[in-house]
């Protein structure tokens, strides 16, 4: 067996494309003008700024496959990682999806994985200029993928996965993917569409009940004399490395103000112009943060810490209130949440869309011919158009 998961390049013989395609092992070669026509229309976690932090904090094991015409156009770049898994496991499939499913499966037939597109922050789209018909982009994410291939072989890497892919990431591998490669069900993302005019708006949106609370949450964070003031990463770092260290050791994340100041810079370093950071403060004192990209019509919202345990809804207030009051009043028509925490961002007004996986053995049948990998994906699936929040913990999502 092999990974024979796209369709051949044979077939676009008959369009004689001439194209370079070769890896790279920085994206510091391709310059964000150069790539921005890539990325236009696309998430902020396929942005340079975005992958070019990455590739910096992980210090290795990074690569890109670019495409190019005869004239030196860039058509495309595609990611590629190796490497050790992050301690949290989201982009180890073996354990994430096959065995969480109870199906049976073999260790050495799944890892270690090739992950492709992207590995960070659970949105995947693949980079592929937009200025090309249907057809060419097919190619040119055809051949990407099939450089990924044999690197994949020379890897060693026992499989190849694209994880938590958006709707536009999974439109384009439709393109070019054999018909019988199905999707496993990665994850869902929390979207808040702006569509009023201001926050009473909103408010006025929201059912009796969830209102209701909205309005005491506010009233009560209001009457604490609390401080919102906003700034650039650049100039947060150490106020939010103290609150995220805090608040990820709460839920039981080994790590430190050290660590995550390291991170904070090197985005600053790569991300600092698209940033915009509110902090929390109380009678001289930062007591919660939050990191937020403007990429485009859509703020996202990226890691947030409270370092208080208060009783006046300051968690509320800063990660949604806050927000949607600063998307409406600044013109931004959508807020992306992310994954987890489906129950709070549901009652709030969000929306999920399902994030997608596709991995492929060097040697194993597909997942998909379990019947018990096949049951656990359609109940998640199930569980995510519901957009019921009792279901998706059921059903372990993420």
């Amino acid at each position: 067996m092999s990974f024979d998961f796209v369709l051949s390049k044979n077939r676009f013989n008959e369009c004689h494309y001439q194209h370079n395609v070769r890896l790279v092992s920085s994206l510091e070669s391709i310059s964000e003008t150069e790539l921005m026509p890539l990325t236009e229309g696309r998430t902020f976690y396929v942005s340079r700024p975005w992958l070019l932090a990455i590739e910096r904090l992980r210090g290795g094991g990074t690569t890109y496959v670019v495409s190019r015409d005869k004239e030196g156009r860039l058509l495309g770049v595609l990611p590629i990682y190796g490497g050790e898994p992050s301690a949290r496991g989201f982009y180890e499939p073996y354990n994430r999806f096959l065995v969480r499913s109870g199906g049976i499966f073999n260790r050495n037939d799944w890892s270690p994985t090739l992950i492709i597109g992207s590995r960070a922050a659970y949105s995947c789209e693949f980079l592929v200029a937009n200025f090309l018909d249907a057809k060419e982009k097919a190619y040119v994410l055809t051949s990407m993928i099939e450089v990924a291939k044999d690197y994949a072989k020379e890897y060693g890497a026992a499989s190849i996965s694209a994880l938590y892919i958006n709707e536009r990431g999974r439109k384009q591998l439709e393109e070019v993917i054999t018909e019988d490669t199905n999707f496993v069900v990665a994850g869902a993302n929390a979207i808040l569409d702006i569509r009023w005019n201001n926050f009473e708006d909103y408010l006025a949106s929201m059912k009796g009940g969830n209102r209701r609370e909205i309005r005491r949450e506010i009233r009560v964070f209001s009457s604490q004399g609390y401080r919102i003031l906003s700034s650039k990463l650049a100039d947060s770092i150490d106020t939010l490395a103290e609150l995220f260290a805090h608040h990820e050791r709460k839920y039981g994340h080994n790590t430190s103000p050290q660590s995550e100041a390291k991170e904070l810079r090197t985005l600053a370093d790569t991300a600092n112009d698209y940033s915009h950071v509110l902090i929390l403060e109380h009678a001289g004192r930062a007591i919660g943060g939050i990191l937020l990209f403007l990429w485009e019509d859509t703020v996202y919202a990226r890691s947030v810490g409270v370092g208080v345990k208060g009783n006046a809804f300051e968690y509320f207030n800063l990660t949604y209130y806050e927000i949607i009051r600063f998307a409406i009043e600044n013109g931004y028509n959508h807020i992306d949440y992310g994954m987890a925490t489906y129950r709070a961002k549901l009652s709030r007004g969000a929306r999920l869309e399902p994030l997608w996986g596709l991995i492929h053995s060097k040697s194993a049948s597909s997942p998909f011919l379990d019947s018990k990998f096949v049951a656990w994906n359609r109940l998640r699936q199930e569980a995510i158009n519901l957009s019921d929040a009792t279901l998706l913990e059921r059903r372990q999502i993420p």
